[in-house]
């Protein structure tokens, strides 16, 4: 963690980012630089040994023109290129869900940023595994979202995740269906079967209804010309 050794916003140089990487790119692989309204700057290393090698390098010089303090934290959300148990979590979820290198790294550095604010780390989790479990894009999700956890705003439910037990009733009425099928099958058939017997007679009752109104005219004929006779 960089801080301005007498206090004070950070000099407008700090707000490009390559003012601090030149700083201390050449200590090892920078992850992410954050720089407060406060005169805080949050550079993140890969490696811790490299964060401390920085510490001790860098503390009371001057980076754009104002001494410094430099300083590795160990508080407890892993400032500073410190690893520690939230970094463990993120990196698992990101493995999880097959998120890229850059997306891990980032994510990260925005859970120590809420971590930081004082955010409910575990319940923000939670939130996020959901939301990039349920999304084709989990890496591009990440960098949408990226502003937003880092500013501390609430992360709020995925609206597209089912609980494990509603899975499970799901599972169960797949595979009732499944063993269904064939006695659905069997009955469709034997509808149909139904329907055309009853085509089939109804057929029959029409033909034998017109084969006798045939023979009654025939015999009114037959009748007719006996009289006439």
């Amino acid at each position: 963690v960089v801080t301005i050794a007498n206090g004070g916003p950070p000099p407008a140089a700090w707000k490009r980012k390559t003012t601090l990487q030149e700083a201390f790119g050449e200590f090892g692989q920078v992850l992410e630089i954050h720089t407060q309204e406060d005169g805080t700057a949050i550079v993140e290393f890969e490696d811790k040994r490299d964060a401390l090698d920085a510490s001790e390098t860098m503390n009371g010089k001057k980076i754009a023109g104002v001494n410094v303090s430099v300083e590795v934290r160990q508080d407890g959300v892993g400032r500073g290129g410190v690893r520690t148990g939230i970094d463990d979590r993120i990196t698992e979820m990101a493995h999880r869900h097959q998120l890229d290198a850059t997306s891990t790294a980032r994510l990260i550095s925005a859970f120590r940023d809420r971590g930081r604010r004082g955010c409910n780390l575990d319940h923000d989790i939670k939130l996020l595994s959901d939301h990039l479990a349920a999304s084709n894009k989990p890496s591009a999700l990440v960098c949408m979202k990226l502003a937003d956890l880092r500013d501390g705003k609430p992360i709020g439910p995925c609206r597209y995740v089912h609980g494990k037990d509603d899975d499970k009733r799901d599972d169960g009425a797949r595979g009732r269906g499944e063993d269904r099928r064939p006695q659905d099958r069997n009955r469709e058939r034997e509808s149909q079967r139904d329907k055309k017997q009853e085509k089939t007679r109804s057929r029959s009752r029409r033909q034998s209804r017109e084969e006798d109104r045939e023979r009654d005219r025939k015999g009114d004929r037959d009748r007719s010309k006996e009289r006439r006779r």
